[in-house]
């Protein structure tokens, strides 16, 4: 019997795409440039994790469209084992536009 473990971590949960507004301190409304980045606090931890070392792994569901081919692409960069993240043909990726008050305080949702 092998006591090698395959995985040291599997992550259940959201995986989705965070778009921040790129002008510290501006609202919404008033942003002119946004990036895109890794969200859903499951899609984070698994990242994180396998950039610390970890075998990890995540079980989610993206869309069939160009984000989900993103989130599934930037955890198979950091090295999380993406074999059970299952495309969904019938729904999208979800998507979060965000807002940086300022530097030293944590993004504020502002909408969905």
């Amino acid at each position: 019997m092998s006591t090698e473990k395959t995985l040291d971590l599997i992550c259940l949960g959201r995986a989705a795409v965070d778009i921040y507004g790129e002008q510290i301190g501006s609202r919404l409304e008033d942003v002119n440039s946004f990036a895109k980045y890794l969200g859903g606090s499951s899609g984070n931890i698994a990242f994180g994790t396998a950039r610390l070392g970890l075998k990890s792994a995540m079980l989610t569901r993206v869309g069939d469209e160009h984000m989900g081919r993103f989130v599934r692409e930037e955890l198979a960069r950091a090295g999380v084992d993406t074999s059970h993240v299952i495309t969904d043909k019938e729904r999208l990726t979800g998507l979060v536009l965000r807002g940086i008050k300022d530097q030293e305080t944590f993004p504020d949702r502002k909408s969905t």
